[in-house]
């Protein structure tokens, strides 16, 4: 359990100092997939860890801050985290309460998902922090 909890700990220490080529190399697994529920851009599953680094970098240019971080185990190969997001957008706040299940292989994170207590709401803040482009660039 603690070799579980320790590489989710070091996939947020690297993710707080902006070392991706350590979460590339050492946190995630090579095939990882993250899942993250919803209608908007950012929702679906990436895969791979050029793809969940990317997805990082989109859920940083959001603004979406995290906090009330805290975890739990199940069995030796599960990480639960529980944590509040929030975000402001076009004056608008949200708070978003979140849990997300990491699934630990060979040292690694190897899937992840995700869930909302606040669909509608994440959907809502992720369209309005990435609006489509307007007509006619949108069908270009």
């Amino acid at each position: 359990m603690a070799d579980s909890m320790a590489v989710v700990d070091k996939m947020y220490e690297c993710f707080g100092r902006g070392d991706m080529e350590t979460l590339k190399t050492d946190v995630f697994a090579s095939d990882i997939v993250w899942r993250l529920p919803g209608h908007h851009p950012l929702s679906g599953a990436k895969t791979g860890a050029d793809e969940v680094i990317a997805f990082f970098g989109a859920l940083i240019a959001t603004g979406v801050n995290v906090d009330n971080v805290s975890f739990g185990t199940i069995g030796d190969t599960m990480v639960v985290e529980k944590h509040t997001g929030h975000g402001t957008v076009n004056g608008k706040d949200y708070i978003f309460p979140t849990c997300s299940v990491y699934t630990i292989r060979d040292g690694k994170i190897a899937e992840v998902q995700v869930y909302t207590a606040d669909q509608h709401g994440v959907d809502d803040y992720f369209w309005q922090a990435n609006p489509l482009k307007g007509l006619p660039d949108r069908l270009a």
